[in-house]
């Protein structure tokens, strides 16, 4: 008997199989998440536009959409998507809005476009990342809860209109989602997957019922909604663990969990472009996170934006520094990386040469940012009971500020997370060190390449870390 491709399988669990086989999964669970962000937006709106700045870095921990939002909910998808791919797909909102709106658009028949081949590719998602940062260092968004509410907003509204003006299902999530190319990315790392779990049943299927055109418009036991094939995945293929193939397959053939090395999905390939360019910039926006955890290696990382402020007083410093940590720093970077690659022997063009870098690097920047989502998570997550007391988070500032409450502690010390993240970068590089064997022969000299410059970066700031602390 041929031994299954998904070893250790979450859907052969009879509860878990239950859940998943359920006529409302998933859309009862994006349902839930979607009255969840509404109440976000409701205790977000109208607060702290007027703040002052020191009023603001306490604000964002005891309001709860900036908690919710930048202190709990991306961390914890960082986190996911790195331990289970895009597993937060299967209950995201804004999947379902933009449903409603396909459907809606369907029924009423008027003519859609369709996307071009620079959206399909991730160009805008990649874009649009760089804009969310751009948001941040220049109007701080992540601190002021009246603008993550109009955040989340706009989010619902671009998932709904995408479904209304293009034809292709799931196009929010193709094209506009600003979490698209970090799940994508990160989402490779993990070998908790969906697979099938016996190619030769999916071959002698006659039926094939998850991509048959006349299950498409089913509520539920659908054909893949994202049209895609999944008895022949690719790695980055952009499914988002709905999981209506393993509802309607006759064979109960699909698994989700630890994939086997050699099951199709575990292919190793280099990044797509989108997704290269997206770990450049993530290089420096991590880079500026970890290293500003620590108060006198983040002075010394802002010297140069510093300079140029002073050089230019006219222009806020938080230009120069967005300028600094998505442009320069990954310049300077990445210049070093293509040395290094030409050195190690990549005889190939630039763009290749980034491609196969940006692959190497990308596990490592990933660790780092899971570094990052920790010491945030611990640092803020004392102030949850508060905030689901004080929703606004007015009233808990000012008590904290009157002294007549003590703020929470974080969890852990930012030197306990030092101590466990270095030797999980350590881990992950000689892992993607001995795996780039895996990828064509021409990429490797610039895949580790592009490994060691992030490695040796990453665990520079993570030892400090482990021994200076907060």
């Amino acid at each position: 008997m041929r031994r299954s491709q998904v070893r250790t399988d979450l859907l052969a669990c009879r509860p878990v199989r239950r859940l998943v086989r359920a006529a409302g999964f998933p859309v009862a669970v994006q349902a839930f998440a979607l009255a969840v962000v509404i109440a976000l937006a409701c205790a977000g709106l109208g607060i702290g536009a007027s703040s002052s700045a020191s009023e603001l870095m306490l604000l964002r921990k005891t309001n709860l959409a900036t908690l919710i939002v930048w202190g709990m909910w991306w961390p914890a998808m960082v986190a996911l998507a790195i331990g289970a791919g895009r597993a937060w797909c299967t209950v995201c909102p804004m999947e379902l809005v933009n449903r409603i709106g396909h459907g809606l658009a369907g029924r009423l028949g008027w003519p859609r476009a369709r996307l071009g081949r620079v959206l399909r590719a991730g160009w805008l998602i990649v874009t649009i990342y760089v804009v969310m940062q751009l948001l941040v260092a220049g109007f701080s968004i992540h601190r002021v809860p009246h603008f993550t509410a109009v955040l989340l907003l706009v989010l619902g509204g671009g998932a709904l209109l995408a479904g209304l003006v293009f034809r292709e299902p799931r196009s929010f999530c193709i094209a506009f989602c600003p979490a698209g190319a970090l799940l994508s990315v990160y989402g490779r790392l993990t070998p908790l997957q969906l697979e099938m779990r016996d190619p030769a049943v999916c071959a002698g299927c006659s039926t094939k019922d998850c991509v048959r055109a006349g299950n498409r418009r089913r509520f539920n036991r659908q054909s893949c909604p994202s049209r895609l094939r999944p008895f022949d995945r690719e790695p980055a293929d952009a499914c988002v663990l709905c999981l209506q193939c393993a509802k309607v397959c006759p064979h109960d053939n699909v698994g989700f969990g630890l994939v086997a090395k050699e099951a199709p999905i575990r292919r190793k390939t280099l990044l797509r472009p989108a997704e290269a360019a997206f770990v450049l910039v993530a290089l420096g926006f991590v880079s500026h996170e970890v290293i500003g955890e620590v108060k006198w290696l983040d002075e010394a990382f802002h010297v140069v934006p510093a300079g140029l402020a002073s050089a230019l007083p006219g222009v806020p410093f938080a230009w120069f520094e967005a300028l600094w940590f998505l442009v320069l720093f990954p310049l300077m970077v990445w210049f070093a990386v293509v040395g290094l690659g030409r050195l190690a022997g990549h005889r190939g063009g630039i763009r290749p040469l980034l491609l196969a870098a940006a692959t190497g690097a990308a596990p490592v920047v990933a660790v780092a940012h899971l570094a990052k989502a920790a010491a945030k998570v611990t640092a803020w997550g004392g102030f949850l009971p508060l905030a689901l007391r004080d929703p606004r988070g007015s009233d808990t500032l000012h008590r904290i500020a009157d002294h007549s409450l003590v703020p929470p502690a974080p969890f852990l010390s930012l030197t306990v997370i030092g101590w466990a993240m270095c030797p999980l970068v350590l881990f992950v590089t000689w892992r993607v060190w001995c795996g780039a064997r895996r990828i064509r022969a021409d990429a490797i000299p610039a895949t580790r390449a592009g490994l060691i410059g992030a490695s040796v970066l990453f665990t520079s700031v993570l030892t400090v870390w482990s021994w200076v602390g907060r």
